[in-house]
């Protein structure tokens, strides 16, 4: 059987062709994989950062709202002192005048 030398040249180019296509789709895969990978990377940086932001904004809510126990504590605590001063004022004023004299 005789083969042209026309025929080997289409064969090898037409598998040149087929290598540098599949090469290329190769690169292609492996560049568009590194993209993905630094935006992953990126995203991930960010969503750290801001989930600590939240873990500093939830620890400054703890301490607001232990201000706010202590500080109802205190109120509390006011509210029972002043229930005994006003039981001490209401026995130094004596009992309230009325309008008609009892005899």
């Amino acid at each position: 059987m005789y083969v042209s030398m026309e025929v080997i040249t289409m064969l090898a180019t037409a598998a040149t062709l087929l290598v540098a296509i599949v090469s290329g789709f190769g690169w292609m895969i492996t560049r568009m994989d590194a993209r993905f990978a630094a935006q992953d990377a990126k995203y991930e940086a960010r969503f750290d950062r801001i989930d600590d932001r939240f873990d500093r904004v939830d620890d400054r809510f703890d301490r607001v709202d232990d201000r706010f126990d202590r500080l109802e504590k205190r109120i509390h605590s006011i509210e029972l002192e002043m229930t005994g001063v006003r039981v001490a004022v209401a026995r130094l004023e004596g009992p309230t005048p009325r309008l008609m004299m009892v005899r």
